[in-house]
C-alpha cells in the first residue's frame, strides 16, 4: 500500500506558530518586524539564502547556476547562428572566387584553426549518421513514476549535477508550508475547472461511506475475478489480494487513487451483472441507483487524487473508470473516446509507452504489469477510435513497447528478480488472449489509418496489407480460431466469445480495407477481388451475428455472458449489414457487370442468400431495437432496403413498355401510410438520412431525425446508392 509523503516545514517556527507567510530568509521578514530575530528558527531544510547543514546547495545557489545555465546556452545558440552565417557567407564567397578566377578554385577555409584535418573529417562522416534516439527518463518517486521525454527542459535538467539532488528534495521550493497540499488530496483550484473543478470535496470518510461492509464488497470483487473480461489481466490478482486486505486493516490510510481503481472495480462488475439480469447483493440496494453511486464515487476519488498528475494505480483507475462508462450503454458513446485518451495522455506521461527493459530501476513485476496495462489501452484505443469515427491516439511510431508474456499471475510477482520465460503460444495463460488479438490488432491499426488517411495510395498497397492480415490471422493461436458451434460443447463460454471477438475483428479489418474498391468494381474488374473480399466478410460478420443472438438465448451455450454483444460488436453489425445493403442497390438485378470472368462469379454470393442474411439480421435489430438505439437505426436501415427490393420484385413482375414509376411514388400501394408491410412507422420511408446515421453513433437527436424524414418523404428514393455509400465510408 503508497504511503503517505511526510509533510515538510519549511516555515520559521515563530510564523507557523502565528500562521503566517514565511519568507524564508534567516531572519525572517516577520521576525525581523517584530525585533525577534534571535527567536527565528527554522526546521527541516533550512531557511533561503543558507547552506543546509548537510551540505546541500541552497536555493539562491541554485537559482544562480540555472541563470548561469540560460545565459551559457544563449551564447551557445548566438555562436552557432553567428557560425552559420560565417559559413554561408564564406560559400558566397568561394563561389565569387572560382567565378573571378575563371573557374580555378581558391579555397578559402571556413574551419576553425583549432581543429585538426582528421577531427575535421570525422566531424563530416558524422554528419551522415542518424544520432541514437534519446531513451527519455523515468523519474521514480515513492507517489509513482513520471516519464520526461528526451527533448524536454526537465530530461536536460536532471542530467545536471547538483541540481537535480536539490530539486528532488525541495518539490515544493516557492511554497508556505500551509499552502503545500497532500499529493493525495490536492485542491482542484489550478487545474483547469472542466476537469478538475466541477466537484465538492469529500473527506476520507465520507469516500469510505460508500462501502458496505466487507464481506458484501468481498462478494462483489469475487464476482470481478470470475467475470473473465479481458481488461482484467491489468490486475495482478494475488498482489490486488494483499493491496485488499491492507485496506481492510487500515481503510483510513489507502491512497485515494486506489480506492478509485476499487470502486471502478465494484462499478464494471456491479454493470455487468445488471445487464445480464443477475441477482446482485442486496446490500447495494437498487441496482441503477447502485451503480450509479459507486461511478460516482471512483470518479470522485480520481478527482480529488489529481488523477492529471502521474502517480501509482492512476492509469489503472482512470482506465477502469472509462471502461464503467463503456459498460453504461449499449451504444457507441463519444465520451468513452475522450475519457480512453486522457488515460493514454496519463499513461504516457508515467512511460508506460516506453519499454520497461530501457529503465534498469523499474522491477520485473512492475515492467510486466505496465506491458499488461499498454497493451489493452493499444486494443481499446484502435477499437474505440475507429466505432466513433475519429484517428487512434497512439501511432506506432511513439511507442516501443514488447507484448507482455505468456506467463499467468502465479509464476510472477512483485518480489521476482527475473521473468520466466513465455510459454508456447499453444499454451493458454493469463495473457495469451491479449497476445493473440494484439498482433491482430496492429494489423487493424494500419487498415485504419489508411481509412482516415487524406494521403493517396496504390491499390498495391491494399494488396501488400491483405497479405500482412492473412498471415497475421494464420498466427492465432489454434485455441483461439473459430470454430462451428457443435464442437465446443465442452469448451467455457469466455473462450468461445473469445474466439469470435478475434474472428469478427479479422472480418471487420478485411470489410475496411477493401470498401473503398466496392463501388469501382462495377467499371473495373481489377476490383473483383475486393468486392469479393467485402462480400464474404460482410456476410460471415452476421452469420456470426445470428449464431451468437441464438446461444444467447435462454438454453444456449452463452446465454450465462449474455452480455455480449457490447456496442464495439453492435457497430460491427450495422457496418456489414450496410456493405451489403450499398451491393443490393449499385447491383440491383443480382447479376455482376462488367466482368464475365467465372472465377470471380464462382465467389459472389447468390443474391438471394445475400436477402436472406439481410433478413435474419432484420429480425435480430428488431428484437434488439427497444435497448439500443444502433440498433433501432438497424432496423430502420434495413427494413427500408427490404422494403425497396420488394417494390423492385413486384415492378419487374408488371413491367411493361412503359416507363416505369420513379421510386419516391411511396405513396401508392403497396406501402402506403395505412399499410406498412414492415412494421415501421410512416415517418421512417424516407431514405434521405439513412447515409448520415453511422456518422453520429450516439447523442442523436431523434426528433430531428423524424423531422428531416417527413420532409423528405417525397424525394426521389433513387439517392439510395449515394446515401448508403455514405453510411460505410467510417
Amino acid at each position: 500500500m503508497e504511503k503517505k509523503r511526510t509533510r515538510v516545514q519549511l516555515s520559521c517556527t515563530a510564523c507557523r506558530a502565528r500562521k503566517l507567510k514565511c519568507c524564508r530568509t534567516h531572519p525572517c521578514t516577520n521576525c525581523l518586524k517584530r525585533d525577534e530575530a534571535g527567536t527565528c528558527t527554522f526546521i527541516g531544510r533550512g531557511p533561503r539564502g543558507k547552506t543546509s547543514s548537510n551540505g546541500r546547495t541552497s536555493p539562491t545557489q541554485v537559482q544562480d547556476r540555472l541563470q548561469h545555465l540560460e545565459n551559457l546556452i544563449l551564447s551557445f545558440t548566438q555562436q552557432q547562428q553567428q557560425q552559420q552565417q560565417q559559413e554561408r557567407s564564406n560559400s558566397v564567397s568561394e563561389h565569387q572566387q572560382v567565378v573571378k578566377n575563371g573557374g580555378q578554385i581558391t579555397p578559402v577555409s571556413s574551419v576553425p584553426s583549432s581543429l585538426a584535418f582528421g577531427e575535421v573529417q570525422q566531424a563530416q562522416e558524422g554528419e551522415s549518421e542518424t544520432p541514437p534516439p534519446d531513451p527519455g527518463r523515468l523519474v521514480v518517486r515513492e507517489t509513482g513514476m513520471r516519464y520526461i521525454d528526451g527533448a524536454h527542459w526537465s530530461a536536460i535538467l536532471e542530467e545536471i549535477s547538483g541540481v537535480k539532488e536539490y530539486l528532488r528534495d525541495n518539490e515544493e521550493m516557492g511554497l508556505s508550508d500551509e499552502e503545500v497540499e497532500d499529493e493525495e488530496m490536492v485542491r482542484p483550484s489550478n487545474a483547469p475547472t472542466l476537469l478538475l473543478g466541477l466537484h465538492q470535496e469529500m473527506t476520507m470518510d465520507e469516500l469510505l461511506d460508500g462501502l458496505p461492509a466487507r464481506p458484501v464488497v468481498d462478494r462483489v470483487v469475487a464476482m470481478f475475478v470470475g467475470l473473465m473480461e479481458p481488461t482484467t489481466v491489468m490486475l495482478h490478482f494475488p498482489t490486488f489480494q494483499k493491496q485488499y486486505n491492507q485496506f481492510w486493516q487500515r481503510p483510513k490510510e489507502v491512497s485515494i487513487s486506489w480506492l478509485a481503481l476499487l470502486y471502478a472495480v465494484l462499478t464494471i462488475t456491479m454493470s455487468v451483472y445488471m445487464r445480464t439480469g443477475e441477482p446482485l447483493p442486496a446490500e447495494f440496494g437498487e441496482a441503477d441507483e447502485a451503480v450509479q453511486r459507486l461511478r460516482q464515487l471512483t470518479a470522485q476519488c480520481l478527482v480529488q487524487s489529481n488523477y492529471t498528475v502521474p502517480g501509482r494505480f492512476k492509469v489503472e483507475a482512470l482506465f477502469f473508470y472509462t471502461m464503467c462508462e463503456f459498460f453504461r450503454s449499449e451504444d457507441a458513446q463519444v465520451g468513452v473516446s475522450f475519457l480512453l485518451n486522457m488515460a493514454i495522455r496519463l499513461a504516457m506521461r508515467s512511460g508506460y509507452h516506453r519499454d520497461p527493459q530501457h529503465f534498469p530501476n523499474i522491477s520485473p513485476y512492475e515492467g510486466e504489469m505496465r506491458r499488461r496495462v499498454w497493451a489493452i489501452m493499444r486494443q481499446l484505443d484502435v477499437l474505440i477510435s475507429f466505432q466513433v469515427g475519429v484517428p487512434r491516439g497512439i501511432q506506432d511510431w511513439q511507442q516501443d513497447v514488447e507484448l507482455p508474456r505468456n506467463i499467468s499471475d502465479e509464476e510472477f510477482g512483485e518480489s521476482t528478480v527475473e521473468l520466466p520465460p513465455s510459454r508456447p503460444e499453444t499454451e493458454l495463460s493469463t495473457t495469451a488472449y491479449i497476445r493473440g488479438k494484439s498482433r491482430l490488432m496492429a494489423v487493424f491499426g494500419k487498415i485504419s489509418d489508411l481509412a482516415y488517411s487524406r494521403d493517396p495510395m496504390t491499390y498495391d498497397d491494399i494488396l501488400a496489407l491483405d497479405r500482412q492480415l492473412e498471415e497475421t490471422r494464420d498466427l492465432v493461436p489454434t485455441a483461439f480460431k473459430i470454430r462451428p458451434l457443435d464442437q465446443c460443447f465442452v469448451d467455457p463460454s469466455y473462450l468461445i466469445l473469445r474466439r469470435y471477438t478475434l474472428e469478427l475483428l479479422y472480418q471487420k479489418a478485411r470489410c475496411v480495407l477493401h470498401r473503398r474498391y466496392l463501388g469501382e468494381v462495377h467499371t473495373n474488374p481489377r476490383y473483383a477481388y475486393s468486392r469479393q473480399v467485402c462480400m464474404s466478410a460482410s456476410k460471415e460478420i452476421l452469420r456470426h451475428q445470428a449464431d451468437i443472438y441464438h446461444e444467447t438465448q435462454p438454453g444456449g451455450l452463452l446465454y450465462r455472458d449474455r452480455q455480449f454483444p457490447n456496442s464495439l460488436q453492435t457497430a460491427d453489425y450495422l457496418l456489414a449489414a450496410m456493405i451489403i445493403c450499398l451491393d443490393l442497390s449499385q447491383n440491383p438485378t443480382g447479376t455482376p457487370t462488367g466482368s464475365t470472368d467465372e472465377d470471380v462469379a464462382a465467389v459472389i454470393r447468390s443474391r438471394e442468400e445475400l436477402l436472406a442474411t439481410i433478413k435474419t439480421s432484420h429480425r435480430i435489430f428488431e428484437q434488439q431495437r427497444r435497448r439500443s438505439a444502433d440498433a433501432q437505426k438497424g432496423y430502420v436501415a434495413l427494413t427500408i432496403m427490404l422494403r425497396r427490393i420488394n417494390f423492385q420484385q413486384q415492378e419487374s413482375q408488371q413491367l411493361t413498355s412503359a416507363q416505369p414509376p420513379p421510386y419516391g411514388s411511396w405513396n401508392g400501394q403497396p406501402y402506403s401510410i395505412g399499410v406498412d408491410p414492415m412494421g415501421i412507422t410512416p415517418e421512417y420511408q424516407s431514405l434521405d438520412v439513412i447515409g448520415e446515421m453511422l456518422d453520429a453513433p450516439t447523442n442523436l437527436d431523434w426528433n430531428l431525425w423524424d423531422q428531416q424524414m417527413q420532409s423528405a418523404a417525397n424525394a426521389d428514393v433513387g439517392l439510395w446508392g449515394d446515401n448508403i455509400s455514405e453510411a460505410v465510408n467510417i
